[in-house]
């Protein structure tokens, strides 16, 4: 069964940016895993961060935010088979491929900056490739706000660098958005720091994929409901503007194809 919240759905209908990023990430629940390569990279990376962390780890209550098909879900339950967990994600789709890698766990179709879950349930809270989706500001409350004394934040996000080939392909087409706006890292790193939690590790590097063409460059970041973005065309390119913005792209094409580059960012952090 699916828990949903009430105030999620309200939330999510008054702001219709959020209800465009659910129905894309709704749409993209069939073809995830197929296309998620540099998702699960970046997951399993947080997972190897966590385990480098000095931090005593045994958590019996743990909390996936943004769970998505539940890669990563998979890994926690795997690690720590005795704990409670709950994944949550605002596309219930999602919570539906999640199911099956997860059974016995408890599944919340709810907004991570709003999380209908008591104060102090949680021992970790591990979120990878959701927050850039939302505040972080208001993620990072969240989470305080969920975890218990002394409780371990682990979070995947992205960095205002993310796909600079796109936005230099696109540029000068026109006025309206066609990669997602990102809040700074740094600025999460600042007020982590400045609200008292102790960062055990900060890390940004660029994960990098090569493709044959644009139209493969885009599929690969529609197939996993990344697609959607503020201030959105409302109409299709025209055929002279998409030449153009093939003919920008193919200038940055290596040997290996045609690159697109994840600005990745994970923190591990405990209070």
């Amino acid at each position: 069964m699916i828990v949903l919240s009430m105030a999620h759905v309200e939330q999510v209908t008054a702001r219709p940016a959020k209800q465009r990023i659910r129905q894309a990430f709704d749409q993209a629940a069939a073809t995830y895993d197929a296309a998620a390569d540099v998702q699960r990279e970046v997951c399993d990376r947080l997972g190897a961060y966590l385990r480098q962390c000095s931090i005593p780890l045994d958590p019996t209550a743990i909390l996936d935010a943004g769970c998505g098909t539940g890669y990563g879900a998979r890994w926690l339950q795997t690690c720590w088979p005795r704990s409670r967990l709950t994944l949550l994600d605002f596309a219930p789709a999602m919570l539906v491929a999640a199911r099956p890698r997860c059974p016995t766990a408890e599944l919340v179709c709810a907004d991570i900056e709003a999380l209908p879950v008591l104060a102090q349930r949680f021992d970790l809270y591990w979120s990878s490739l959701a927050w850039q989706w939302n505040d972080p500001s208001r993620c990072l409350v969240e989470a305080e706000r969920v975890l218990k004394p002394g409780g371990i934040l682990a979070v995947a996000t992205l960095g205002t660098a993310n796909f600079p080939e796109l936005r230099q392909a696109f540029a000068e087409t026109d006025g309206y958005s066609h990669t997602l706006t990102i809040p700074s890292s740094e600025q999460l790193l600042t007020a982590c720091q400045a609200t008292g939690w102790q960062v055990c590790i900060w890390q940004r590097q660029p994960v990098q994929r090569y493709y044959p063409d644009v139209r493969t460059v885009l599929r690969s970041v529609k197939d996993v409901g990344a697609h959607e973005v503020e201030r959105r065309r409302p109409t299709l390119l025209s055929r002279p503007a998409w030449q153009a913005i093939t003919a920008r792209y193919e200038r940055l094409r290596q040997p290996a194809g045609l690159p697109l580059t994840y600005d990745a960012v994970w923190l591990i952090a405990t209070r």
